[in-house]
């Protein structure tokens, strides 16, 4: 299962065109509800005094990174460097005008924003003005704690840490899918809130007065506060004093008006004649030096009350704000109109197009116990290594080997081979170097606990090596220094590897033994691939074995597809279309695993559409390129 997607849980337009009468701008209207998403510029459709006028309409979507990091933490997902992030946003046919040949950019959002509840996209008359929802000059309502944007049209952040992406357009019918990893690995890591302090140095209140701060919180919001040692009540930006007699009366007077003023996201506590401010919001844009935050004092001879004070700083990371979908610069100005793109939006209808953060990683699962291979000087080092597989089931379910006064540390195990056509049957075979043979002729293979993208594999543990002697079949028996045997296994065939004179095509035929006609959304289910070439002819003895052998395929890849439409739910996810990636690569994320069983894939129902039949194509990768296979294997999927 190397595929999760996550979708929107916010998502809005936002715009400053003009309303049908071409006079009045829809500056203040939201279209959190409305099922599709806008972006487009329009140059030239009014004309004034001003000139010539320019319309523009930009997209924000936001997405539940807690929950992304409750899976993480669940092994649900692999850890950060394993796994690919993409922004999918689909293409949302219309009966307008479409635009061609031009690039969309997407920005972090460095301010939080309202969805709403708008819907109107034509006569944009759903006006928030300050009431719930994000708009084109503010980040969402009064009420709720939201200010303007500093900049109207949103705040897009491009840093170091939050780069922005590029996407091309041809014809304006692309979907947009673009590898935004980098910005979400950031989100998922977290970070700290930038601080500042303010030391109240003067013991004499009536010394305060007339005195004050400003402070600036990571979003731009600025407030300046004024002592005042003849108002009885804080009101606004005014800190009332009087009667107060000790600094700890007004140090908690400060804390008191800072933390009731609205927007301001900034969090002040006292203690030890000093207030530390604190951002509500982690990241570099809580920083004096490089962000947004300040602490600033005002008034007269302010020194002979507050000494010292230190500005907004430490404070890492980038928040979690979503993302904007615009034009890029070139695009959104100039003579020439992009006029209109549209996506589907988080409460579209159609299951498969909202848009979604969507994981990607190579899950595959390569255990050569059914493929394994003798050296040969036709192969390089790297291909003639054959790793193997131990599945240590207790129960029904997969653990690790408990460690014991014997073997203290059973993340490190050790295979060796033996073969009875070696001589004696508990003589082990000398190995060459490679893998986990650190030398030549050693008889030892240090293998260990598995290590997938999601981290260390419960109860799996691998070996790799290169095994160069001529032998039918060897035998794989795992310990710990001969002292604790854990598992031996049956006879493992060895094949060899040939060159050919003539260049061989094979063809094959493939069955899913384990396929059922319906599954769940609530299922993870494993479809086992039966493989075997078409021209395979049994003899005597292989029409009497119980089961046809099956023919592992190192580099196989599936995809699903919607009966009904023949909509493409999860393409082939090879990573190249010229080669196979290497094992681990998040390009590859319907790559297939084989055990000695054969191939097999994991896949989470929950990301297929209920109460529709679906096909199931494979590819496999043979002869230096990939081959769709012929066979199609249909199943439904229930809630």
């Amino acid at each position: 299962m190397g595929i999760k997607r996550y979708i929107a849980n916010a998502d809005n337009t936002i715009t400053n065109a003009f309303e049908a009468n071409l006079t009045t701008r829809g500056t203040g209207s939201n279209m959190g509800a409305s099922d599709v998403l806008e972006v487009f510029y329009i140059h030239g459709q009014t004309s004034s005094s001003a000139g010539i006028t320019d319309e523009k309409s930009r997209v924000l979507v936001q997405f539940d990174i807690d929950k992304i990091n409750q899976d993480r933490t669940d092994g649900v997902l692999p850890a950060s460097g394993n796994v690919s992030w993409h922004l999918n946003l689909y293409n949302a046919p219309h009966t307008f005008t479409l635009p061609k040949e031009y690039k969309m950019v997407v920005k972090v959002v460095s301010g939080s924003w309202q969805e709403g509840r708008g819907l109107d996209m034509e006569n944009y008359s759903d006006q928030t003005y300050e009431s719930t929802g994000s708009n084109w000059i503010r980040k969402g309502a009064t009420g709720d704690d939201f200010s303007t944007w500093l900049t109207e049209g949103g705040d897009f952040s491009e840093t170091t840490l939050s780069p922005a992406y590029t996407a091309s357009f041809t014809d304006g019918t692309e979907n947009l899918s673009v590898d935004i990893s980098d910005v979400v690995e950031d989100w998922m890591t977290g970070g700290v809130k930038a601080a500042a302090t303010l030391t109240l140095d003067n013991s004499t209140v009536s010394n305060y007065n007339g005195k004050g701060f400003s402070l600036t919180d990571s979003q731009g919001t600025s407030v300046t506060f004024v002592v005042n040692t003849s108002a009885t009540v804080s009101t606004g930006s005014t800190i009332a004093a009087s009667g107060l007699s000790t600094r700890n009366q007004l140090g908690a007077a400060i804390v008191s008006a800072v933390n009731e003023s609205t927007p301001l996201r900034i969090t002040a506590t006292y203690g030890s004649n000093t207030v530390t401010f604190t951002q509500d919001d982690l990241g570099l844009a809580g920083n004096g030096n490089g962000g947004l935050g300040d602490l600033t004092c005002t008034g007269s001879n302010v020194s002979t009350a507050f000494s010292n004070p230190v500005d907004f700083v430490n404070g890492t990371g980038i928040p979690n704000y979503g993302l904007g979908v615009l034009l890029s610069s070139s695009f959104e100005t100039g003579s020439h109109s992009y006029y209109t793109k549209k996506f589907f939006s988080r409460t579209s209808e159609y299951f498969f197009l909202r848009p979604n953060l969507e994981a990607r990683w190579d899950s595959a699962e390569k255990d050569d116990t059914g493929n394994f291979f003798q050296s040969s000087s036709l192969a390089t080092g790297e291909d003639n290594l054959n790793k193997l597989y131990l599945y240590n089931y207790v129960k029904g379910r997969l653990k690790n080997i408990p460690d014991s006064s014997i073997h203290a540390n059973t993340n490190i195990v050790m295979l060796s081979l033996y073969s009875n056509s070696a001589g004696n049957i508990y003589d082990k075979i000398a190995l060459p170097k490679g893998g986990g043979v650190a030398t030549a002729g050693h008889h030892n293979v240090t293998g260990g606990i598995a290590i997938g993208p999601k981290g260390a594999i419960q109860g799996v543990y691998t070996a790799s090596f290169a095994m160069s002697h001529s032998l039918d079949e060897v035998y794989a028996a795992w310990h710990h220094n001969d002292l604790v045997a854990y598992y031996t296994s049956s006879a493992i065939e060895v094949n060899t590897l040939n060159a050919s004179s003539h260049n061989p095509d094979p063809e094959y035929v493939t069955t899913i033994d384990n396929l059922k006609p319906s599954y769940s959304r609530q299922e993870k289910a494993r479809f086992r691939v039966a493989v075997r070439e078409k021209n395979w002819s049994p003899n005597n003895f292989t029409v009497m074995q119980a089961t046809i052998p099956t023919e592992i395929i190192e580099d196989a890849y599936y995809s699903i597809y919607r009966i009904s439409d023949d909509y493409i739910a999860i393409p082939f996810g090879t990573g190249s279309n010229t080669s196979p990636q290497s094992s681990g690569e998040p390009g590859s994320y319907t790559r297939l695993s084989y055990d000695v069983s054969g191939n097999y894939f994991d896949l989470d129902m929950g990301i297929l559409q209920s109460g529709y039949q679906y096909g199931l194509r494979l590819a496999y990768y043979t002869n230096d390129s990939y081959r769709e296979q012929q066979e199609v294997f249909k199943f439904r999927v229930e809630e």
